[in-house]
């Protein structure tokens, strides 16, 4: 077809940036004022030959995975982002060349992205997702949980999760859940994400009746076999009323879709890091077919275009949240603020972007910058 636009080049650029209260314990993400954690990302653009360039930075895939992956889109038309798709879907880097591609469609037409998907709203309903607890100070024991979702509720967040990984004992875990149903139970949402931390069936359960008591909105992967046995967790359904949300440890659209039709999860995780957006897409529509709500995973411009464009979805994470730590995602939005605990309206709500493409400036400066390295992909 004559004017079929066409990949010419693809840059990819790792950096790295420090978030000072930081550090990994048990691989988790908690807090611990006295230390500094230094965390990695990437940034890519897409060139076409009409001048467009699709740009996508955050994401935190191997940077040579994702210029291998990039060699096979070189020469390819932008637009046919199904056949991309479906080539490249188990592997890691599709989703940031996907999401890349939805970013340049939105400046080739001069349209959002939202607007290309489908869109239902141009504001989202916001939930406080903490830091995965705390080696001391705030969110370092149950009451300190309970202060901050306080905090939260009276900034304007309808909503408010924890992580408490760093307490080995799971009463601690159910000590958080009570105390924050007492504090403010019946004016937010509540969700507790276990991560799969919970070792055993029988713990998983206690934390779930704990839920139940404090009329918790969603209990999140709760054990350690990460959702993989759909069976186990639809018995864990029929033994407790808080709503299952699983989905993030699984990788494939399919199997996310499997845990639905085996009656393992109330909500399904939807990925558009892992699925890209036209994955992503997918899974909220089937699960729209049976009645089901999606929630996407983490923040981001890109989720939120996501949000805007599906009715099965109730609230964008905004992750993860600390009261000593402004923002544990990279420096990197000029023209925005979506990723820090301050985003919200009075009244809970993220503003969409609603610029061509995901409406985002960028500070390829700083990434530059902070650079650990750089590939361009010319065929």
């Amino acid at each position: 077809m004559a004017g079929t636009p066409k990949i010419t080049k693809i840059e990819i650029e790792g950096f790295s940036w420090d978030v000072k209260g930081m550090a990994f314990v048990l691989h988790k993400a908690s807090y611990d004022p006295d230390s500094t954690a230094t965390r990695h990302g990437g940034g890519i653009k897409i060139y076409a030959d009409n001048g467009a360039v699709g740009e996508y930075a955050g994401w935190n895939v191997d940077l040579r995975t994702v210029a291998e992956a990039a060699a096979g889109y070189i020469g390819t038309n932008p637009l046919d982002r199904e056949q991309h798709y479906q080539r490249g879907k188990s592997g890691p880097a599709m989703a940031v060349l996907d999401i890349a591609l939805w970013d340049l469609l939105g400046k080739m037409t001069d349209l959002p992205v939202y607007a290309l998907l489908g869109g239902y709203r141009t504001k989202v309903p916001a939930y406080a997702s903490t830091i995965d607890g705390a080696v001391k100070g705030p969110l370092s024991n149950p009451e300190t949980y309970a202060d901050f979702a306080q905090q939260c509720l009276e900034m304007g967040y309808r909503a408010f999760k924890i992580h408490p990984f760093v307490w080995p004992d799971v009463q601690t875990h159910i000590d958080a859940v009570l105390a924050l149903g007492d504090r403010v139970g019946g004016k937010m949402d509540l969700m507790l994400d276990s991560f799969n931390w919970y070792q055993t069936f029988a713990d998983a359960l206690k934390v779930g009746r704990a839920c139940d008591e404090a009329g918790f909105f969603w209990y999140e992967d709760p054990y350690s076999d990460g959702g993989w046995t759909p069976w186990s967790h639809a018995r864990l359904r029929e033994m407790i009323r808080t709503p299952l949300l699983q989905g993030e440890k699984v990788k494939t659209m399919e199997q996310r879709m499997d845990l639905i039709l085996q009656k393992a999860t109330d909500y399904i995780r939807g990925d558009v890091g892992q699925q890209g957006l036209t994955g992503t897409m997918k899974l909220a529509h089937a699960a729209e077919s049976v009645g089901m709500d999606i929630e996407p995973h983490t923040s981001g411009p890109e989720n939120l275009h996501f949000m805007a464009a599906v009715k099965n979805a109730n609230y964008y994470e905004v992750v993860w949240v600390h009261p000593n730590v402004p923002d544990f995602n990279p420096p990197i939005y000029k023209n925005m603020n979506v990723t820090r605990l301050d985003c919200i309206d009075r009244d809970g709500m993220v503003e969409v972007p609603d610029g061509p493409g995901f409406g985002t400036e960028y500070d390829w400066d700083f990434i530059t910058r902070n650079s650990t390295g750089k590939e361009t992909v010319t065929g």
